[in-house]
């Protein structure tokens, strides 16, 4: 039956359950190819990286890297490998679960906003590729420093985040929700945790040596803990309360642990609260974010809220959003001009309001920066070149 036309024609090819653990390429040539450099990071990264982290990163090179450059001779690869690499990637449409994909699409038809997006995935494709070819090189497997030193990265910019919710519509996406849905919604406004660290917070994390959470190591590799506000902390006590320290803090209704199995729960309520459709469950954890920003919240606190190493993703990410703070400041540092200046307070407020509710546009009209080249911080220094006579 699973065989026949009809059947064959509605189903989906078979694919492994779970995600996959090894690099899919099998030499055939008997030099050194981008596979087996690709092969030598994956196991440095294998010991190395976070686990959520290595396995997103041998998605991308099982699907991008290997079928295109994994039998390419190492030796060989040149500047002309890496931009027929890039245009390849640019016009292929983007993988979508097992879902099959879509009709190429040359470059010149894509939007601003999908070349970025595009773009974006090019420069993770060509770091991977650039440390993978400088291990090969640092291991005595390339002759020359040629193969990694011309991978330079496309000129591109980061979007900043537009679409988060505003208090009165937070208090209205809980109202819409079912009550074990409800319970992880909250603590994720009152956290900015991932959905897979609310799902893995235990009792035990409540109250472990702060006044607010410890969060066990995902995505970075690295734990943290997160201050709660009162209204937060008494949230997470009632929780914790007379249960043993290493249960899971938040399950389902039906007892079992959230997997997954809240999108589409979470988009049942977003549309019954009027949200708009595009609004996903992450999107509370940029609504935490935004709203501490808007606040006046210094960046190295928002950051370290969010286990950011550093500020630079929350500048680029939140950094349009500190307008309020901006203004306060600016309010107190200016004297006025005119003597009565007369103030519109109905036109500010309107304004105010429309602001709050995110409705304003990117700073970049088009994907072009200002710059047409791209270095990384793999290069490495400059080289002085003498010529003799």
């Amino acid at each position: 039956w699973f065989a026949s036309p009809i059947t064959a024609e509605l189903s989906s090819k078979a694919f492994p359950v779970g995600t996959s653990q090894s690099l899919r390429y099998h030499k055939t040539s008997s030099c050194f190819t981008v596979g087996d450099a690709l092969n030598d990071y994956v196991e440095w990264k294998r010991l190395a990286a976070a686990p959520s982290h290595f396995e997103t990163n041998l998605s991308l090179i099982n699907f991008h890297i290997v079928p295109r450059l994994g039998d390419v001779d190492a030796n060989a690869f040149t500047g002309r490998s890496v931009t027929a690499f890039c245009r390849d990637i640019l016009e292929t449409p983007p993988k979508r679960g097992n879902q099959r994909l879509g009709e190429r699409q040359s470059i010149d038809s894509l939007s601003p906003e999908a070349l970025r997006k595009r773009k974006k995935t090019v420069n993770t494709l060509l770091s991977i590729l650039r440390i993978s070819l400088k291990m090969a090189w640092e291991n005595g497997d390339l002759e020359t420093e040629r193969s990694w030193r011309c991978i330079r990265n496309m000129p591109n910019h980061d979007a900043p985040r537009h679409l988060f919710l505003t208090r009165d519509q937070c208090r209205r996406l809980i109202n819409h929700c079912r009550p074990d849905l409800r319970d992880l919604v909250q603590a994720a406004l009152f956290t900015g945790c991932r959905v897979s660290e609310l799902s893995r917070m235990r009792v035990g994390d409540v109250g472990a040596g702060v006044f607010g959470v410890h969060v066990a190591p995902s995505k970075n590799g690295r734990a943290r803990y997160v201050v709660l506000p009162l209204e937060g902390m008494t949230f997470f006590l009632h929780f914790s309360k007379q249960r043993p320290p290493d249960e899971w803090l938040f399950r389902m209704g039906s007892g079992r642990k959230w997997e997954g199995n809240h999108k589409h729960l979470f988009k049942d309520a977003t549309r019954a609260a009027g949200l708009p459709d595009a609004f996903v469950f992450h999107g509370l954890r940029h609504t935490y974010a935004s709203q501490l920003v808007q606040a006046g919240t210094p960046l190295a606190v928002v950051a370290s809220q969010l286990g950011h190493s550093n500020t630079d993703t929350v500048s680029r990410t939140y950094g349009h959003l500190c307008c309020d703070s901006i203004a306060h400041h600016l309010e107190r540092g200016f004297a006025p001009l005119l003597e009565d200046p007369q103030i519109d307070d109905d036109a500010i407020a309107a304004l105010r309001e429309q602001l709050s509710l995110g409705l304003c546009l990117p700073v970049h009209s088009t994907d072009w920066p200002k710059s047409n080249f791209a270095t990384s911080s793999f290069v490495g220094p400059r080289r002085r070149i003498v010529a003799y006579a």
